[in-house]
């Protein structure tokens, strides 16, 4: 920098009609033009020669400082190098440069110019100076940079909120605010962020707001209550930054996100482990009762007798087995790690096998299990153990759930290029506010009835997942009081297509 260099006149920057190309009384337009515009003359190093007293204004420098300096004096970090590199190919070949700059004053704050620049050729055919001409458009840009980000907010389902650290008072809410003021009838005038939150005072949020003002923290986060336009409540987490856009005020910006969905999680959460433990427990303290009255003698352990304690704890092993089955099976379907092997199978084969097996089953509540349409092949694209266990599961669920002596029913019929399974009570029911949540895996029907009865609620999920995988879908239809039925369907397997 040449801070004790003089300016010249700029008239005199451009002597001659001939080599400006300016044509007569160039001086004379450039200074008039100079008092509405935003005017500098470099040299071909890329030095400031020339600057006019708008020029100096805008950017805070004095012009003994600008005289001398690269333009990077007032360059900001916004623009790429390949941006200025560009420009400098354009100029030197002697051609009309047209862009718009984002400098920065000497204050650090940042301006905006839209900007021509015309290169003076002189008499060796290559540019000895060059020309910008440019206007002041911070304001336009500053315009377009806070509508680019309000509409962004738009965009956002949560709700946004502007407002100021003096007075708490909101200045712009997004549109899944305004939704939500309109639908309880708050106006906008006069609003303040405590306001939007039940038992939340002003000396409350002040406080939490203290942190960001003084510059301790970048953001904070809690959680309230919010009221809805049904007069309830729900939960709401709230985040506050602040922000300080360009050449604006400092402001706040808070995120409020209803969070009633993930407070149910989390309780559901809390009442699958209960769950699980107590399933855990259950069979591991019959197990462990099983052998110590074998080991103590206290049983009178005759081997008929001893073979029944045995017996009692196999079948509590076979509990758990299945249990920790269930768990690693919905860990594999979280990760996306089920796979089944699909092959031809016989459904009907399937179906009877697994009736079978639940002969066993709840043999106190003397459930009669049976069927239609499984009396000739029905062939498949399935895995049979896959299968097995959604079915078993399904069919777990009609017995435990039957009054005692009832009936369940399955059902097989073919359709087109898939069959379709049912399953149907005549026991319990579900109530229809649980209906929509049975299949959630943290999630289970929770009435009297059901409480006493085994299971970890996992089994309608993982029957799900693997309906699914096999290319099908399920659905349940209850009535509480009346039963429940289940139906699915599979695809048939190419070779069992009917004509």
């Amino acid at each position: 920098m040449n801070a004790s260099a003089a300016q010249p006149d700029l008239a005199s920057l451009f002597p001659s009609r001939e080599q400006s190309g300016f044509g007569g009384g160039e001086g004379f337009i450039i200074e008039a033009l100079g008092e509405h515009a935003v005017i500098s003359v470099a040299d071909a190093s890329g030095h400031m020669i020339y600057v006019n007293r708008k020029f100096a204004e805008l950017s805070g420098f004095g012009r003994e400082e600008l005289i001398g300096s690269p333009y990077g004096i007032i360059k900001s970090e916004h623009h790429s190098p390949g941006f200025f590199r560009d420009m400098w190919e354009t100029i030197a070949a002697g051609r009309i440069w047209q862009g718009e700059f984002k400098n920065s004053r000497k204050t650090g704050e940042v301006f905006w110019m839209r900007v021509t620049i015309v290169p003076y050729i002189g008499a060796n055919k290559k540019p000895e100076k060059f020309l910008s001409i440019g206007t002041d458009i911070t304001e336009t840009k500053l315009a377009e940079g806070v509508r680019q980000q309000r509409l962004s907010f738009d965009l956002i389902k949560d709700e946004i909120y502007l407002f100021w650290p003096e007075t708490l008072e909101v200045f712009y809410a997004n549109r899944g605010a305004r939704i939500r003021l309109r639908a309880l009838g708050h106006p906008m005038n006069g609003l303040t962020l405590p306001a939007l939150l039940q038992g939340v005072s002003v000396q409350d949020v002040s406080g939490r707001l203290a942190p960001l003002i003084e510059g301790r923290r970048k953001w904070i986060s809690f959680e309230a209550s919010q009221q809805r336009p049904d007069g309830r409540s729900n939960p709401a987490e709230v985040t506050i930054q602040m922000i300080s856009p360009d050449g604006e005020e400092p402001r706040f910006l808070a995120h409020i996100r209803n969070i009633s969905q993930r407070k149910q999680a989390e309780i559901a959460k809390q009442q699958f482990v209960a769950n699980v433990s107590h399933e855990l427990r259950t069979p591991l303290t019959t197990i462990k009762g099983a052998f110590e009255l074998i080991r103590s003698g206290l049983c009178n352990a005759t081997p008929e007798r001893a073979g029944q304690l045995a017996a009692m704890g196999l079948k509590n092993t076979t509990r758990l087995e299945h249990l920790i089955e269930d768990l690693l099976d919905m860990e594999r379907i979280a990760s996306g790690r089920m796979v089944s092997r699909l092959k031809k199978l016989d459904l009907s084969v399937l179906m009877q096998r697994t009736m079978k097996e639940m002969e066993g089953y709840k043999p106190e509540k003397a459930v009669r299990i049976d069927s239609k349409g499984i009396d000739r092949p029905i062939w498949v694209k399935g895995d049979e153990e896959r299968l097995r266990k959604a079915i078993t599961n399904l069919l777990s669920n009609a017995v435990k759930f039957s009054h005692q002596g009832g009936a369940v029913e399955i059902a097989v019929e073919r359709n087109g290029a898939h069959v379709g399974v049912s399953i149907r009570d005549e026991g319990i029911g579900i109530p229809e506010p649980a209906l929509s949540t049975l299949f959630d895996p943290f999630t289970q029907a929770d009435f009297s009835d059901r409480r006493p009865s085994e299971g970890a609620g996992l089994g309608l999920s993982i029957s799900r997942a693997i309906i699914e995988e096999h290319g099908g879908a399920i659905e349940i239809e209850s009535t509480e009081g009346a039963g429940t039925e289940v139906r699915f369907y599979l695809i048939l397997h190419p070779s069992a297509s009917e004509a």
